[in-house]
């Protein structure tokens, strides 16, 4: 049995193919490419998810000067960015900070979630640069980033805004600062480790 396994498991391996980090996905391309880059690393994923957590928890009125900020500053660093910058380690700390908000003090600190909304669109915006290539094609892939992160967090915050007016008891109140709080807590987690990984590389 423990011949087989091996065996088994030496014919996974010459079998494999070569990973990427940001392999394309078959049949699609342009906008649509943009359209999922958000969703494609674990940073800009967390981020989204994080801030989507922490603006359901504000009333629309409020909410929609966090959007606002969002996409502003998402276009503007899209419209005046020339390169990808490395931003995995600030989405995280975006992500912590939104998770934290939303798990210790939910509808409340309406400035500092402003903030974080705001940053989180900058950062975003900046991980949505594609690489030098033909200026339309760019144009189009970076429309994509950028109406797919807004329409990613509007959708995260529509769900959680929905679910927590339609669902009144207190148990679901609770379970969205705890879903915060365990999404803080991987976002803290990569940012140990992108910090670790940075000091070996020093």
């Amino acid at each position: 049995m423990a011949r087989f396994s091996g065996l088994l498991c030496l014919l996974l391996v010459l079998g494999s193919s070569p990973a990427y980090a940001h392999a394309p996905i078959p049949g699609i391309k342009g906008f649509y490419v943009g359209l999922l880059h958000p969703f494609s690393t674990p940073s800009q994923a967390l981020a989204l998810l994080g801030l989507g957590l922490l603006l359901g928890q504000f009333t629309a009125e409020k909410v929609r000067w966090q959007l606002g900020s969002f996409l502003i500053c998402c276009l503007f660093a899209v419209i005046l960015g020339t390169a990808e910058l490395a931003v995995d380690n600030a989405l995280f700390a975006v992500a912590l900070g939104a998770c934290t908000l939303a798990a210790l003090l939910p509808g409340k600190a309406f400035v500092l979630a402003l903030t974080l909304s705001g940053a989180g669109g900058l950062l975003i915006g900046c991980a949505s640069i594609p690489d030098a290539g033909p200026a339309v094609d760019r144009v189009i892939t970076m429309a994509g980033s950028t109406v797919g992160a807004n329409l990613g967090l509007l959708y995260i915050w529509g769900a959680s805004h929905f679910l927590q007016n339609r669902f009144t008891a207190p148990w679901v109140n609770i379970g969205f600062r705890v879903a915060a709080a365990w999404v803080g807590a991987v976002s803290l987690l990569m940012l140990a480790l992108g910090y670790a990984s940075s000091t070996q590389m020093t």
